[in-house]
């Protein structure tokens, strides 16, 4: 007998509570990063492991809001809040606690500041915004790795955590004034997930560096997962992917795929997120999506082998306890990190994690008392007010050690000796020239990029243009000259000497500066070997061409760090000898007297300072051959090859290095303030021989 029954939808299979698969994502997503870390050349783009923990967190997160909702029609933020605290914080600020303290013994003095900063930062969960603030400040973009830069991306998830049940609520209370009995969950979160993709395509292509760190860039990776968790519930989907098709063994592999094919072919200069973080991103999704793909699929077992599953388990220790250790290794090391260090972090790395899992993270979670949301704020309270009091420490240490360098170089700088003046000409009596400096310690009044009360801006800032003029007025009598500085960051860290002429002479002083931009008719592709703002930094250029020809300038003074850049053309150098030609030219005749500052020797260290503090006995270990400090340079072959009136060398070189040595102690004096940009002090000490070959 027939039957006029609609056959039955096949029944949804139970959700699980345990997904291995998750956990081997998180495997692969923490390896990724700790490779990439420890071998960036070998794994270039190791970081999108970040991008495969986005996903899994907004996923899991999701998840649970969902069935919260499913069961009782609300949330307690209560609860969801506390619980986040329970499992992320005890871990987190152990390690910040530990990093903060082992970092006052073992860096330097001129990191203590910076640390502690960072430390509060990542702390109270905004160190993503901190790391996008300096991002877009080339006066930054030359420091030393933070401990703890790695927070920013628990930063993120920390915002999206205090976000989004509040979004989860609102779209709960909206369907039950808008749509009952309807779920707006899936349409909602899909409409933020959008929009931030959107952002993040667009503001990648725009402001690159920041773009990396700042919440509203990412939250569309953590939506993705979200988007998925509330998807697959559908019965439509949720049957497709299990009514015995091969979707889910294809989507498990295409998802590791594309994972894979991220991590191997991006690098630090691809621009992302933006599009590009789709790759790591959908192929996350899509291994979540294949769920359990059965014993016939070869990559289950290594879904499901116990080392994998355990490094799934510590993922989270790893990922907060790789860095500091990577950082600060070289320092007790007293030496770069070798291969065989580098396994031993690794080692070590998981040691720690397992240690803080079975210690910290685990009993925080099993607890009792600390089920009780009162109880887990007030403990998150005492433990953030422990991390900031240590942080709090170390800025008063640094305050100290400021003021002691500050009262040093007081005293040293009223000697005739001090800086570059221990060389000058006839000078006498000024014992060890090479010798420790007055004070390893350098305060902000040393940065190159002081600030200075005689200047201020005048022109620049606007929407059209990328041009800033800054004026420098010295005296109450009308200039006698009006000079003009221009160039990048090493025409900027010949202000000190600059402005000292500049007061003697009583000349009005123009600053023109950018970063990581020389001024040429040459186009520059790359600034020390990565991708530049090359179009901006032509635009730019010419800009500054056209003010100086068309305003009342006398001279102009300038400076770049001209073997950092890779020019356009078959000989990057002979490209940039007849673009700087090319410039000059056009400034001379308008008029100009041109002299251009040959650029300060190359060092070969990544942080002066540290190197001396490394050495406070020993300045000399922190030399460099001549042969290698001093080469030929693009600026100083067009000068040579052009002569003509207006158009002068200013080569001080013999005030950083005698026949065969360069050196980064000078008369008292440290010469660098990171690896290639001058100390105010040094810069100032060069000014009696600046105003020589300027006036």
């Amino acid at each position: 007998m027939l039957s006029l029954r609609a056959p039955e939808a096949p029944a949804l299979p139970r959700e699980r509570t345990f997904l291995p698969e998750v956990q081997a994502l998180r495997a692969l997503a923490v390896l990724l990063v700790v490779v990439y870390h420890l071998w960036p050349n070998r794994l270039t783009g190791g970081y999108v492991g970040v991008d495969v923990f986005f996903v899994i967190s907004g996923f899991l997160i999701t998840s649970h809001l969902r069935r919260e909702v499913e069961r009782t029609g609300t949330l307690s933020l209560r609860a969801f809040y506390a619980r986040r605290a329970r499992r992320l914080l005890p871990a987190a600020l152990l390690v910040l606690l530990v990093t903060a303290l082992a970092s006052g013994l073992l860096l330097p003095v001129s990191r203590w500041a910076a640390t502690a900063g960072d430390v509060l930062a990542s702390t109270f969960y905004a160190q993503n915004w901190a790391l996008a603030g300096r991002a877009v400040d080339y006066s930054a973009s030359q420091d030393a790795a933070s401990v703890v830069q790695h927070y920013w991306s628990l930063s993120v998830e920390e915002q999206f955590y205090a976000v989004w049940p509040l979004l989860v609520l609102f779209l709960v209370w909206l369907a039950g004034r808008t749509r009952p009995g309807r779920s707006l969950l899936l349409p909602g979160i899909a409409v933020v997930t959008v929009a931030s993709l959107a952002w993040s395509v667009y503001w990648t292509a725009t402001e690159p560096a920041a773009a990396y760190f700042q919440t509203p860039t990412r939250v569309w990776e953590l939506g993705v997962g979200a988007v998925l968790a509330l998807a697959l519930t559908g019965r439509r989907l949720a049957t497709w992917l299990r009514a015995g098709t091969a979707a889910p063994l294809v989507l498990r592999w295409a998802g590791f795929a594309a994972i894979t094919v991220a991590a191997v072919t991006l690098s630090s200069s691809s621009p992302f997120p933006g599009y590009l973080a789709l790759l790591p991103v959908l192929g996350t999704a899509a291994v979540i999506a294949a769920g359990d793909t059965g014993p016939r699929d070869p990559s289950s077992r290594l879904v499901s082998f116990a080392p994998t599953q355990f490094v799934g388990d510590v993922s989270y220790a790893v990922y907060l306890w790789h860095w500091p250790l990577i950082v600060l290794a070289p320092f007790a090391l007293a030496r770069p990190l070798t291969t065989v260090d580098k396994i031993a972090v690794l080692a070590a790395s998981l040691v720690l994690a397992w240690l803080t899992r079975r210690l910290v993270e685990q009993p925080a979670l099993q607890w009792r008392r600390l089920r009780r949301p009162l109880v887990v704020g007030v403990s998150t309270v005492a433990a953030m007010a422990l991390v900031a009091g240590v942080a709090g420490w170390q800025y008063h240490r640094v305050a100290m050690a400021e003021a002691d360098a500050r009262d040093a170089l007081a005293a040293a700088q009223d000697d005739p000796c001090f800086g570059a003046g221990s060389l000058a000409p006839g000078a006498t009596g000024c014992g060890d020239v090479y010798g420790p400096p007055a004070s390893l310690t350098l305060t902000d009044d040393d940065q190159p990029w002081f600030i200075d009360p005689a200047c201020r801006l005048t022109e620049g800032g606007r929407s059209d243009t990328d041009l800033d003029v800054t004026t420098c007025r010295f005296g109450s009598e009308p200039p006698t000259r009006r000079v003009a500085l221009v160039g990048d960051s090493h025409a900027e860290h010949w202000r000190g000497a600059v402005h000292e002429v500049a007061r003697r002479q009583n000349w009005e002083l123009v600053e023109i500066l950018r970063g990581a931009c020389p001024v040429t008719e040459a186009r520059v592709l790359a600034f020390q070997g990565a991708d530049t703002d090359t179009d901006g930094c032509a635009r730019w250029g010419g800009e500054v061409t056209d003010w100086l020809t068309s305003h009342d300038v006398d001279a102009v003074v300038t400076s770049s760090f001209t073997t950092a850049f890779t020019f356009d053309g078959a000989d990057s150098l002979e490209a940039g000898v007849q673009g700087f030609q090319a410039t000059w030219s056009t400034w001379l005749e308008a008029g100009l007297e041109v002299d251009v500052l040959r650029d300060v020797p190359t060092t070969g260290l990544p942080h002066v300072p540290e190197c001396l503090q490394a050495h406070p006995g020993d300045p000399l270990a922190c030399s460099r051959p001549r042969a290698d400090a001093v080469v030929p340079d693009a600026a100083t072959l067009a000068v040579e090859r052009t002569p003509a009136p207006g158009l002068h060398l200013v080569d001080l070189t013999d005030l950083f290095c005698d026949e065969t040595t360069c050196y980064t102690a000078i008369g008292g004096a440290v010469v660098y303030w990171d690896a290639n940009h001058l100390t105010a002090q040094y810069s100032r000490s060069l000014a009696p021989f600046l105003l020589e070959e300027l006036v």
